[in-house]
C-alpha cells in the first residue's frame, strides 16, 4: 500500500483484498506447500470506504438507525466473513490444529450517527473507545477455548507466539504470554500505553508526537495529556465503562500513585 502510482495510501490495490477477492491470501497458503508459515491478514476492513454489499448491509437498515452506523456495522460483519473464509481454507487443508491464530484491531471505531467518520473519544484518542481491543488466540488441541477478563496488551502477541513454538523469549523483551494469562499463572499489574498524532514530527523523538499517556490498574484508568494547560483524567472502568464521570478529585491520592508508575514507565520526554 501507500502507493501514489496505484491510488496511495487509502485506495490502492490493497483495497481489493477482503473487499473483492481472498484469492491473493488463499495463494499464499498454497505456496507455502508444507513448510511453516506466517500470514498477517491485515485489510482494509472495516477501514472506509464503508461499502458493504447489499445482502449484508440489508440486515443492518431498520428505522431510527443512521445509514452511516448500519454502514459501518454491515463493515464488520463483512470483515467477520472473510475472516470465516479463511479460518475455513485452513480447516480444509488439514491445517487447523498446526496453525496459531491470533486476533487483535488496531484501534477503535465508533461510527458519528450523522456523517461520515468517527465521533469523538474514539480513533486516535485515549478512551477505551479509541485503545480496548479484544485480543484473541485459537489454537485447537493446544489451547481450550476460555474467556478472560485479565487486562492484556497488542504486545503480549510476540512472546505468546514465541513460547508456543518453544523459543526462548529475549531478555527486555515487552508482553507476556497470553496463554499464561488466560490460565492464570501470569498476572499484569498495569497496561501502560501512549497516543501519537497522526503524522510523526520526529522518528527519532517520540515525544514531540505525543498527545497522551494513560496507564490501567485494576478498576482504574489514569489518562495524562501532553499538553500541561489540560487536566489528567481518573475513570473507573468497572463502574463507568465509558469513561463518563472524571473521578481525579475525589481519587486524587490514588491518581499521584498511578501517576508516579506512569511516569516511571515513560515520563513522555526524549
Amino acid at each position: 500500500m501507500d502507493d501514489p502510482s496505484r491510488g496511495g495510501r487509502h485506495g490502492d490495490e490493497g483495497l481489493k483484498i477482503g473487499r473483492e477477492t481472498m484469492q491473493p491470501i488463499f495463494d499464499f497458503v498454497e505456496d507455502c506447500g508444507d513448510d511453516p508459515f506466517f500470514l498477517w491478514y491485515a485489510p482494509f476492513l472495516p477501514h472506509e470506504p464503508h461499502n458493504p454489499p447489499e445482502r449484508i448491509l440489508a440486515r443492518y437498515r431498520e428505522p431510527g438507525r443512521s445509514p452511516h452506523v448500519a454502514r459501518y456495522y454491515a463493515m464488520c460483519e463483512w470483515f467477520d466473513e472473510t475472516c470465516g473464509e479463511l479460518l475455513e481454507h485452513i480447516r480444509a487443508r488439514g491445517l487447523e490444529n498446526d496453525t496459531i491464530v491470533l486476533f487483535v484491531v488496531d484501534n477503535g471505531w465508533i461510527q458519528r450517527p450523522d456523517a461520515r467518520g468517527y465521533a469523538a473519544r474514539s480513533k486516535r484518542s485515549p478512551y477505551e473507545g479509541g485503545v480496548r481491543t479484544p485480543v484473541m488466540v485459537a489454537w485447537p488441541g493446544h489451547i481450550a477455548p476460555k474467556r478472560s477478563e485479565e487486562v492484556v496488551s497488542s504486545i503480549d502477541l510476540a512472546p505468546t507466539v514465541l513460547r508456543a513454538c518453544g523459543v526462548a523469549i529475549p531478555e527486555g523483551l515487552s508482553g507476556q504470554d497470553l496463554v499464561a494469562i488466560g490460565n492464570g499463572d501470569m498476572a499484569r499489574s498495569a497496561s501502560f500505553g501512549e497516543i501519537f498524532a497522526h503524522d510523526v514530527a520526529d522518528v527519532d523523538d517520540p515525544s514531540r508526537s505525543l498527545r497522551f499517556r494513560w496507564m490501567i490498574e485494576g478498576r482504574w484508568k489514569l489518562i495524562v495529556p501532553s499538553d500541561s494547560r489540560r487536566a489528567s483524567e481518573l475513570y473507573d472502568l468497572l463502574a463507568d465503562p465509558d469513561e463518563g464521570q472524571d473521578v481525579l478529585q475525589r481519587e486524587s491520592a490514588r491518581a499521584r500513585e498511578m501517576r508516579a508508575k506512569l511516569d516511571a514507565w515513560w515520563d513522555g520526554k526524549p
